[in-house]
């Protein structure tokens, strides 16, 4: 039937569309079941400099940012690029426990700094790209053509196939053409592949259903280098939004090069700083000291940066009764989470894995690339019902809002209530699992 099998044969060549955190993660994940990978990036990675700040990839506003990896999406990136935590660390940035060597604000109260044996890293988005990147450059199966913008989907003259792509590159005239066995859409949250499938010929494309939460919040970043000596003995603090502080909240990470990212929040529509003197205040009025003793020993090296109300988005390819063959869809380009809260990196890496272990378990077989979509979304579940308190319909979540509400009060004086809480942050165990927790 149309849309129910994914024929790879001898798994000669694939397309990635993009060469982001899901792209480059897609490849490692292809990178010894092809004989070939191809990844198009429409924009130039930034070349290395010394730079105060980290550099800006055009095109990823999100790389103006410090980027936390959850402890599941550590564990994912391990089995898709074994040693990427060592060079990640050779390369200035420094693992964590998330409560030891966090300082975390809940309305509550402050949680316990004590070893949860929950591990992860900090560090700028441009450092996390460039040890992916070198670690697909070490792969003969390899090509990453960048400047090249894929306009379009190439199909058999029935439209059930994707047999490659059309593609233009950006200093160049015209469009070219390129076959692949797979094609894997991993261009994110501009991502055409809607409008690609529905123009397929044979009518094979259907309207795919977009479910979208908007968060409600909107926020501003910066830079900033804090000498060692200077520097605080957490590695993250982060406080949580509050009604004494009008919703707002704030997160300090510290990253490569004794860099540390900072990230304010408020409602859509409120006043966010956009100097030095109302970013100081906007601290100040969030009322945490540790964070202000930190800032004051800090000297800023980015502009700030403004950020629009942010929102969640869900593609509902796992709905479409038909999928074309030869076609996947991975990372942001299906679920796109709200950053605040830090889960797109694990989810996309959880997703390249699950592609992976799609192609292993129907090596030299037919893979049932439809059912792919659709475990992909049972995946993305957890992150997006994390992120938007929502089913995957966007239906609102039957929770005991009572008992969370205990467990948050109870998590600053018990290191049992706040490590659990952290696991479920980190996708490390199912929140329905909190209510076994007695308080």
């Amino acid at each position: 039937m149309i849309g129910q099998n994914l024929c790879l044969g001898m798994h000669r060549h694939a397309v990635i569309i993009g060469g982001g955190i899901g792209g480059l993660l897609a490849a490692h994940a292809l990178a010894s079941r092809f004989e070939r990978v191809t990844i198009l990036e429409r924009y130039r990675y930034p070349l290395d400099a010394n730079s105060p700040a980290p550099p800006v990839r055009r095109g990823v506003p999100q790389s103006r940012c410090p980027h936390l990896l959850m402890a599941a999406g550590a564990a994912a990136f391990d089995k898709l690029m074994p040693g990427w935590r060592e060079e990640l660390v050779a390369l200035g940035a420094r693992p964590f426990d998330v409560c030891a060597d966090a300082a975390t604000r809940f309305s509550a109260g402050r949680l316990p700094r004590t070893p949860s044996g929950i591990t992860t890293y900090a560090c700028s988005r441009a450092l996390l790209e460039k040890v992916l990147r070198r670690g697909l450059a070490r792969m003969s199966t390899i090509q990453v053509r960048e400047g090249h913008k894929v306009v379009g989907l190439l199909s058999s003259p029935s439209g059930e196939r994707v047999t490659g792509v059309h593609m233009a590159e950006r200093r160049a005239a015209g469009e070219a053409t390129l076959l692949a066995d797979l094609v894997v859409d991993a261009s994110g949250a501009g991502s055409k592949l809607p409008h690609w499938i529905a123009v397929l010929p044979g009518g094979v494309g259907a309207r795919v259903k977009r479910i979208v939460v908007e968060s409600g919040m909107q926020y501003v970043s910066r830079w900033f280098y804090i000498e060692p000596s200077d520097a605080p003995d957490w590695h993250c603090l982060s406080i949580a939004p509050t009604i004494s502080a009008a919703l707002r909240s704030g997160m300090i990470l510290r990253a490569e090069g004794n860099r540390w990212g900072v990230v304010l929040l408020a409602p859509a529509g409120e006043p966010l700083p956009s100097d030095d003197i109302a970013f100081l205040k906007f601290i100040a009025d969030l009322g945490d000291g540790e964070l202000q003793d930190a800032l004051a020993r800090a000297r800023p090296v980015s502009p700030i940066h403004h950020y629009g109300p942010t929102s969640n988005r869900m593609m509902r390819y796992d709905r479409l009764a038909a999928w074309p063959a030869g076609l996947v869809a991975v990372g942001d380009s299906v679920c796109m989470l709200d950053p605040y809260f830090g889960l797109g990196m694990t989810a996309a890496a959880r997703g390249a894995l699950l592609l992976a272990t799609y192609l292993d378990q129907k090596t030299g077989a037919r893979i049932p690339s439809l059912a792919f979509q659709k475990e992909l979304a049972s995946l993305n579940a957890q992150a997006w019902q994390l992120a938007t308190g929502r089913d995957c319909d966007g239906r609102l979540l039957a929770r005991d809002e009572t008992r969370l509400s205990r467990l948050y009060e109870t998590a600053p004086s018990s290191p049992e209530v706040a490590h659990a809480l952290l696991a479920v942050q980190h996708l490390l165990r199912p929140p329905e699992t909190l209510m076994e927790l007695a308080v």
